[in-house]
């Protein structure tokens, strides 16, 4: 059953319920005001005929009305049934009884019609209003139980056509404003469907990267796995392929270790020691003999981020110099700037790729991820033919 129909039907049901129960209420109390009325009533007569009794009992005269008939003991006109009751006041079906002793002889016996009262002539009327009053109330409640049913449920039906509609490449779902519970959940599945769009965009990403930045590794150990298949090459080409094949086989490992790295949700854990930034040029520029850098260090700031991270950060900068740059005798020229707050990587562009320099490769987008991925800021700019690439932190 829908949300709708079901608050509906329980606007609609308390509607019929209280209204029942009202009306009830009001026949109860509209029987109790007339047994009280009746009996003042009955208890004045009763007072007028005592007083008269004690004046001349012998001239006593007891009412003889269509609702309102008296009594005296020992008349023989008086009903069997009455000569049974006890003083006091009595309710016997559609009667209304009041006994009363005048002396130690004497009693009287006042009998009030109720059949011929008001609220008996009118009881099918009245009823008939109650039962007309209850429909009423309860199609009432049924109409603001729907009316109310269908406001609650707008906001609901708004957020569920945003997700029917919502693209699987880029979803969004725009929460909703209400401060009520509708409106947290709206921002809960905003929340949800951002974060799952940021997963599809670093699926995206790896196979966008993965297909890019494999191919040439892939390329190289397939021309050296055929070279050394020719059975002609001498075993300065065989040692020079196996040496290529390694080379090509580290730079697919380290290209695999940034999509892992790219692909985990949220801010990467940094190491416990500060980084040692003489252990990171070794390592870095070991892996590049074809790439003279030249180190301006002004000072090494104390900072605490992802080792692998940083490193993979800067084994990629030294790989788009030898992809984008500009080499000269035989060597590219790289220059290494760490300052307190920040890091800086450059270098000659190629004149066939300076007019789309800033671009540079899928390279600067890996490193601009992984940045965010360590809380570093990461940026380009080109002067000319330099190209210069600026990792910014804060040391500790």
């Amino acid at each position: 059953m829908r949300f709708k129909t079901r608050l509906t039907l329980a606007f609609g049901l308390f509607a019929f319920l209280l209204c029942t129960l009202f009306a009830l209420l009001l026949d109860e109390s509209l029987t109790t005001v007339e047994e009280q009325i009746v009996s003042s009533l009955l208890e004045q007569e009763a007072g007028f005929l005592e007083v008269r009794y004690q004046e001349d009992p012998e001239q006593l005269v007891m009412p003889d009305l269509e609702q309102l008939k008296g009594f005296l003991s020992g008349e023989p006109n008086l009903p069997a049934w009455l000569q049974t009751l006890e003083p006091g006041f009595h309710d016997n079906r559609n009667y209304f009884v009041l006994v009363r002793d005048l002396d130690a002889a004497k009693r009287i016996y006042l009998v009030y019609d109720e059949s011929s009262g008001v609220l008996d002539q009118h009881e099918t009327s009245l009823q008939l209003i109650l039962v007309v009053l209850v429909l009423i109330v309860s199609a009432v409640g049924v109409g603001l139980g729907f009316y109310q049913a269908k406001v609650l449920a707008r906001p609901v039906e708004d957020l569920v056509l945003q997700v029917e509609e919502a693209n699987t490449e880029n979803p969004e779902i725009i929460p909703l404003a209400s401060d009520d519970e509708i409106g947290l959940l709206s921002r809960a599945y905003a929340d949800l469907v951002d974060r799952l769009g940021q997963y599809i965009q670093r699926e995206k990403a790896f196979t966008r990267y993965a297909s890019h930045e494999l191919m040439t590794p892939v390329t190289i150990i397939n021309n050296n796995l055929e070279l050394l298949q020719n059975e002609n090459a001498g075993a300065a080409i065989r040692t020079r392929a196996i040496d290529r094949l390694q080379e090509a086989t580290g730079q697919m490992q380290r290209q695999i270790e940034v999509f892992l790295m790219l692909a985990r949700e949220g801010q990467l854990e940094p190491g416990l020691q500060p980084l040692d930034w003489n252990d990171l040029w070794q390592q870095t520029v070991g892996h590049f003999p074809q790439v003279s850098v030249s180190m301006n260090i002004s000072s090494e700031p104390r900072v605490h981020a992802n080792v692998a991270a940083v490193q993979v950060i800067l084994v990629n900068m030294l790989g788009n110099v030898i992809k984008h740059g500009a080499q000269e005798n035989g060597m590219f020229n790289a220059v290494l700037k760490l300052e307190n707050h920040s890091l800086s990587v450059s270098n000659r562009v190629a004149r066939s790729e300076q007019s789309d320099a800033v671009r540079y490769g899928f390279g600067l987008e890996i490193n601009e991820k992984l940045c965010q991925a360590i809380g570093w800021r990461f940026s380009t700019r080109q002067d000319g033919d330099t190209f210069t690439a600026v990792m910014e932190f804060e040391p500790d």
